[in-house]
């Protein structure tokens, strides 16, 4: 019989004592039924917590010993969602922040990784999904207009969850030099001028806590890593057609539903 598929979750944290525990919990049950028992690993790259979130990641080893526990002592969700794929120790791997987990894209993303290199989940191909402050919706609405403005990023969204093949898509993280919140961006973006296939499907989402920047420090953050990301990209061509293809969460539950 073949070797079943195996997947490692990178879950890049930050002072997350209130949600961890349980957050967890939820997953593995989900991860067990659709990924199946010993076929998974949790990733938890710790960037810089404070508060008891390191204590609570040994218990959490304790329970499941697959457990790779990563640190990085500086604040900065990019270099931990980077150098947590480029330590994932199984060939798939499945980009995770703890408040954006979805179940239904948990189980169509694994279903349909044999035809996509980089699958994203994201918060803006369907707003009735969304949960959010207006003024998070403007923020995320006029970051992505300038992406497709000035990069011509063709996707809705580049932040959230992502299941990534990493068997096509690791020399492309390695390439990667834009940390903080536009790491996943960079990479979106090299995968999709790669020629690679490239899926985005809607998620659910629901703040589970306060937003961690004033929102003037995240625009201005953004500004300089878009100016950024505009030079380390101007020489990184097209080397084929674009292949994406966007779904609707009817296509999502017709599998679910099954």
């Amino acid at each position: 019989m073949p070797e079943a598929k195996k997947l490692s979750v990178i879950m890049p944290l930050l002072n997350e004592e209130q949600i961890l525990e349980q957050s967890v919990t939820e997953l593995a049950e989900k991860l067990d039924e659709v990924v199946g028992p010993q076929c998974w690993q949790l990733v938890p790259v710790d960037n810089g917590s404070t508060d008891k979130t390191p204590e609570i990641l040994e218990q959490i080893k304790k329970k499941w010993p697959n457990t790779l526990n990563l640190r990085l002592e500086e604040k900065n969700i990019g270099k931990a969602m980077k150098h947590g794929l480029l330590n994932a120790e199984y060939p798939i791997a499945m980009i995770l922040p703890l408040d954006e987990f979805d179940s239904s894209f948990l189980t169509w993303a694994w279903e349909n990784t044999e035809k996509y290199d980089l699958i994203l989940g994201s918060k803006r191909v369907d707003p009735t999904m969304i949960k959010q402050p207006p003024y998070r919706r403007l923020l995320s609405w006029g970051l992505n207009s300038l992406l497709q403005l000035s990069l011509q990023n063709v996707t809705a969204d580049t932040h959230g969850a992502k299941l990534v093949k990493l068997a096509t898509v690791r020399p492309h993280i390695e390439k990667t030099v834009i940390s903080r919140g536009q790491f996943d961006t960079e990479l979106t973006l090299r995968v999709l001028r790669a020629g690679l296939w490239v899926a985005e499907v809607p998620v659910s989402h629901e703040e589970l806590r306060p937003p961690r920047n004033l929102m003037l420090t995240k625009i201005g953050r953004n500004i300089v890593d878009l100016i950024r990301l505009n030079f380390v990209m101007k020489d990184v061509e097209y080397k084929d057609h674009v292949r994406y293809h966007r779904f609707c969460i009817d296509d999502l539950n017709s599998l679910t539903e099954k």
